[in-house]
């Protein structure tokens, strides 16, 4: 017996019923992406032509070290383009394909990732024309290199078929940088930048270990726990695998680049007598030092930040994230800010400083870019008895308020 196949509606075409059961699930209308989609395909034409370029430059005998600043600027944009654009694209085919009834639509956390990837391929693209068309042009003149990939959805977990997506296309990232980083190696590494070209080969092991990682946890349970730890492995490889393409296509910015940190070493447990009930616990340790007087003072602050810890199920992962704090404070990869209205903690217990980070950075687990304001949210969406412990880095900008939150007291 032949195999059954199943063909995709046209996401250009749904028909009555698919839009009555989008409108149902509140799913958005992705004609518009599926036009970007389109046009983004050019992205692939630009990866062609930067294949040509290598191989030109091989042919004439020019090593990738030393390739014109216009090509090195070609490479990049076009290598930007194309995970752009295989992401955004492999993130709508995964959603139709878990939900063939609504081909064409999309749940809005889907929509806004796939439209902030496919909607910034354009750009590369020009980018990489522009490289091509002036032989002067010079990218790391006018942009900051490597680019971070575009923001990650604040949901936690993301829908399962994102997962699928990112799953789907970190093969081919993986191999393509493989590629590149061998071609490297193969021409002679400058004596000047071995290290940081070691350091360069660490960070593609790093995503290929995590990435690795991630599929092993693949299971057919729904496990949440799993979900989330797959998906930030994931995130992490792709967006260093993201920039490892952007560093090996224009090695020069091997030369003072900024590099992603190394992942930091997660230390021991702390010891009992600093987690809650120890003899050294500071209940008010996650607290904005200047504001904290002021929450001490409250009595029902004090309630609220006593109920909190007592409820927390792991208060050393919680405080996991204050020793993230306090290192990239100490090492100004973060700042304490204030906001306009003069505030600068978050409104909720247990009212921790609201923050900026200067250089891209992870807390938490979460990868944070440059100028991004952040703080941290922690404890029960509803109540202590049906509601889950909410342990995160959340994203501003932040404003101020006269709204406190003490909790579920």
């Amino acid at each position: 017996m032949g195999a059954t196949v199943i063909l995709m509606r046209d996401p250009l075409s749904p028909t009555l019923m698919t839009r009555l059961r989008a409108k149902i699930g509140g799913e958005r209308d992705a004609s518009i992406l599926e036009v970007v989609r389109l046009a983004g395909r050019a992205a692939y034409d630009e990866r062609m032509q930067a294949d040509r370029a290598r191989a030109e430059l091989t042919a004439a005998g020019v090593s990738p070290w030393e390739a014109p600043v216009a090509v090195g600027s070609q490479l990049v944009a076009s290598w930007n383009a194309f995970v752009l654009q295989s992401l955004g694209e492999t993130l709508l085919d995964a959603d139709y394909a878990a939900y063939p009834g609504t081909v064409g639509f999309l749940p809005a956390v889907t929509f806004a990732q796939a439209e902030s990837w496919l909607s910034a391929v354009e750009d590369w693209v020009s980018l990489a024309r522009q490289a091509r068309s002036n032989p002067d042009f010079d990218l790391a003149a006018e942009y900051a290199l490597p680019a971070d990939l575009t923001d990650w959805p604040d949901v936690q977990p993301c829908p399962a078929e994102h997962l699928q997506a990112l799953l789907t296309v970190a093969p081919t990232l993986r191999e393509d940088v493989d590629v590149m980083l061998f071609a490297l190696d193969k021409a002679g590494v400058p004596a000047g930048r071995r290290v940081a070209f070691n350091r360069l080969k660490q960070l593609a092991a790093e995503a290929a270990a995590a990435a690795d990682y991630a599929t092993a946890l693949q299971t057919r349970r729904d496990n949440r726990g799993l979900h989330l730890l797959a998906e930030d492995k994931l995130r992490l490889a792709l967006e260093l695998w993201y920039q490892a393409g952007q560093l090996a296509s224009m090695p020069r910015l091997l030369t003072g680049a900024r590099l992603p940190e190394p992942p930091a070493v997660r230390p021991a447990p702390p010891p009992v007598e600093d987690l809650p009930e120890g003899l050294n616990f500071d209940p008010w340790c996650l607290t904005d030092p200047a504001t904290v007087d002021r929450w001490r003072s409250d009595p029902k602050a004090r309630r609220a930040i006593k109920e909190m810890w007592a409820c927390d199920p792991d208060p050393a992962a919680t405080l996991q994230l204050k020793v993230d704090i306090d290192r990239a404070l100490a090492s100004d990869i973060i700042e304490r800010i204030q906001v306009s209205g003069n505030g600068t903690c978050y409104y909720e217990c247990p009212w921790p400083s609201l923050f900026e980070a200067l250089r891209p950075v992870r807390i938490g687990g979460r990868r944070l870019h440059a100028h991004q304001q952040f703080t941290l949210e922690l404890g029960f969406r509803t109540d202590v008895h049906t509601g889950a412990f909410r342990r995160r880095v959340i994203l501003g900008p932040f404003h101020s308020t006269d709204e406190v939150q003490y909790g579920d007291l």
